[in-house]
């Protein structure tokens, strides 16, 4: 009876905790970038940045593969298969995400984007992925509480924006799942081989590398068009004809990043969980605004908000600590 307590637990990846601080730290160096390109040099379109990034991921992992660097799995029907389901959630995340933002106040926005961490536990443990213990459930919904805490003094309903992030929210969760399913375990090498050996229909998994270039080609080929329509390329195209003194390294910066941090969501969510690449997200969110308050003199001070952001933020360091001593079933 007593040995059936540690058989239960399962083992915990070694990278699982320095995946999760490389993503944490890539998130915020790349938040800094695009704020930087965005604000200070008003570079013209957040797609347009997004376009770049794709372009430079497959630039960047494309003369690799000539080199003889890496190996990528041949484009072919069954990578397609693989990809256009993670490249389909992902555009529509983005797509109800920038719809939400623009019909919600950012606060409210923040407190329904937080319930994208329980929809992604609760479809982790529909699909079989994880089996939280009521320690990592508290936890998750102490940081939603928190949001909601913090935000009180700003909360209004539109029901569009609602629903908008609603289901912005629900893209978000569908795509780390599908994307932990489409990694594989952190062992991969044994599992594929296990598949094949076996002669099961499912299908070998993609390389972390063969999913982040196919997933930014296929993107980079869907934004095209919808640039084109907007004229949101025209525009950056002005915008580079005459550009400020240090504006091109800045949008050099943001574009090289954004591969890393695709980069980093894989390796987190593949040595972790959807789960935990969700709430590092938010982790990083919360801890960002609490030294805000002390260091960017910004911050205007109420009881309740101050109350919100302390409940959220210490019910994610218990999360950090649950999953970190492998309490996650």
């Amino acid at each position: 009876m007593p040995d059936e307590e540690p058989a239960a637990r399962p083992k915990r990846s070694p990278l699982a905790v320095p995946t999760a601080l490389f993503y944490a730290i890539t998130s915020v160096g790349i938040i800094s970038a695009n704020k930087v390109t965005l604000t200070q040099y008003a570079f013209p379109s957040a797609s347009v940045l997004a376009f770049l990034q794709f372009g430079v991921t497959v630039a960047c992992l494309g003369v690799l593969k000539i080199l003889g660097v890496i190996d990528l799995a041949p484009l072919d029907a069954k990578s397609v298969r693989v990809v256009l389901p993670l490249t389909a959630l992902f555009l529509a995340d983005v797509l109800m995400g920038l719809f939400a933002t623009g019909n919600l106040s950012l606060p409210m926005f923040t407190v329904l984007r937080r319930f994208s961490i329980p929809t992604t536990m609760l479809l982790e443990r529909f699909v079989g992925q994880s089996n939280p213990t009521l320690l990592v459930q508290a936890a998750v919904w102490g940081m939603v509480g928190g949001a909601v805490i913090a935000a009180y003094d700003d909360l209004g309903f539109d029901i569009r924006g609602y629903t908008a992030v609603g289901l912005n929210d629900l893209f978000t969760a569908c795509r780390g799942v599908y994307l932990k399913h489409a990694l594989g375990p952190a062992s991969s090498t044994s599992h594929t081989k296990k598949d094949v050996e076996s002669g099961e229909e499912a299908p070998k998994p993609l390389s972390k590398l063969s999913l982040l270039f196919y997933n930014a080609l296929l993107s980079g080929v869907v934004l095209y068009p919808y640039l084109r329509w907007t004229g949101d390329l025209d525009v950056a195209r002005q915008w580079f004809d005459a550009p400020a003194e240090g504006a091109v390294v800045a949008v050099a910066l943001s574009a090289s990043l954004g591969p890393v941090l695709q980069y980093a969501i894989f390796v987190c969510t593949q040595h972790n969980s959807a789960l935990t690449t969700t709430v590092v997200g938010a982790l990083k969110n919360v801890a960002t605004t609490y030294v805000g308050m002390f260091l960017g003199g910004d911050y205007a001070y109420s009881l309740v908000n101050f109350a919100g952001i302390t409940v959220s933020c210490v019910a994610s360091l218990v999360y950090s600590w649950a999953v970190l001593l492998g309490r996650q079933k």
